[in-house]
């Protein structure tokens, strides 16, 4: 069995295999390159026990790379990386730890909350973790945790189209510019090839279950993606989504201008004869609609920005009366669960819609 210590013994060596001496500066420039780039997923303490392992142990230190140095040499340069290291604490906490690739399903279907304008061989000596291709998925993936707690995922390619990465969270999506926030901090990734997707409000919290875009539509929103093609979908930023928000007041559907709510002009990609809106409820159970569902151009995904949703389908009113909810989406395909939730929320509100007056076209859950 290989000693657990080898493996950085051996990564150190492999370092100084040309170097002239195994000197004190050599020595030095090592015990920094170990404190500000750890080896792997190790902390710093990992790999001051490794290397206190190795010359305790009495083997041979050099069974791979054979540098050109006497045993003797080895170990007394290792001896004096010890020396540095300890006067080089307190060692930093790292920023993030790398989560095994084996819980990528939980990522891989995520929405992205940035778009990072660079490849995965751009972001791996940034990062200093390599991406890997899990069996059964075609995308090049890294799994961190950051030191705050979040964790995340860089997914490459992120887009049909350029060299791309996504980076997806499974932390709320109000979190996403802390932790994009954190991640600039965290390695020298250039802020100027990282846009932030996820624009949810951060001021109200979360009530309810969220289910996200559907990954056939990540990236739709970009110019030249192969899912539009020749057009893009239009997502709101905070400001525009505001004239969409509906209120509920004694029981009635108002819309952002206090004027009651009414489909009758409206229609849906799915009702070309009019009657329905479609809307999206958020995690806080704040509810948008639009009269307006353009193919290719305004869809369930334009009003959050593409983030997850709590609910989502068409809506169907009369002066304020609710008196049809359909969960038809195509780019959320909510489980029923989702539509219960919404059916909760209204009746929370004091809407009492019967439950014949619900349309589910999509499977139960």
């Amino acid at each position: 069995m290989t000693e657990p210590w080898r493996a950085v013994v051996t990564a150190i060596l492999y370092r100084t295999q040309f170097a002239a001496t195994l000197s004190d500066a050599e020595a030095r420039r090592t015990a920094e390159w170990l404190v500000h780039k750890p080896l792997w997923d190790l902390t710093v303490e990992d790999e001051h026990q490794a290397l206190t392992a190795a010359l305790d142990s009495g083997a041979p230190l050099d069974t791979v790379v054979q540098a050109p140095f006497s045993e003797s040499d080895k170990r007394t340069f290792i001896t004096r990386i010890l020396t540095d290291l300890d006067t080089l604490r307190p060692w930093p906490d790292r920023p993030y730890r790398e989560i095994p690739l084996e819980r990528w399903p939980e990522f891989a279907h995520l929405p992205p909350i940035a778009r990072i304008d660079l490849s995965w061989t751009d972001l791996q000596p940034l990062l200093n973790k390599p991406f890997r291709k899990p069996p059964g998925y075609n995308r090049e993936l890294l799994l961190l945790r950051l030191k705050s707690g979040p964790e995340v995922a860089f997914i490459h390619p992120g887009w049909p189209t350029g060299p791309a990465t996504a980076l997806v969270s499974r932390a709320p999506t109000a979190d996403a510019p802390a932790i994009v926030q954190e991640l600039l901090a965290s390695a020298p990734i250039d802020p100027a090839k990282v846009t932030l997707l996820s624009a949810l409000p951060t001021t109200s919290p979360a009530m309810y279950e969220t289910t996200p875009l559907r990954p056939e539509f990540v990236g739709e929103h970009l110019p030249g993606n192969t899912r539009w093609p020749g057009t893009h979908v239009h997502y709101l930023t905070p400001a525009e989504r505001t004239p969409y928000k509906l209120t509920i007041t004694n029981g009635l559907l108002y819309d952002s201008q206090g004027a009651p709510f009414d489909t009758t002009t409206a229609h849906t990609l799915w009702t070309p004869q009019g009657g329905r809106a479609i809307f999206i409820m958020a995690a806080n159970g704040d509810i948008y609609s639009s009269p307006h569902h353009v193919l290719g151009r305004f869809h369930h995904s334009s009003f959050l920005a593409g983030a997850p949703v709590a609910a989502a389908g068409e809506l169907a009113a009369n002066s304020g009366h609710l008196h049809l909810i359909s969960d038809h989406s195509t780019h959320y395909r909510p489980p029923r669960r989702f539509t219960r939730q919404l059916l909760e929320n209204l009746r929370r509100h004091g809407i009492q819609i019967p439950d014949n007056q619900v349309e589910y076209h999509m499977p139960p859950g």
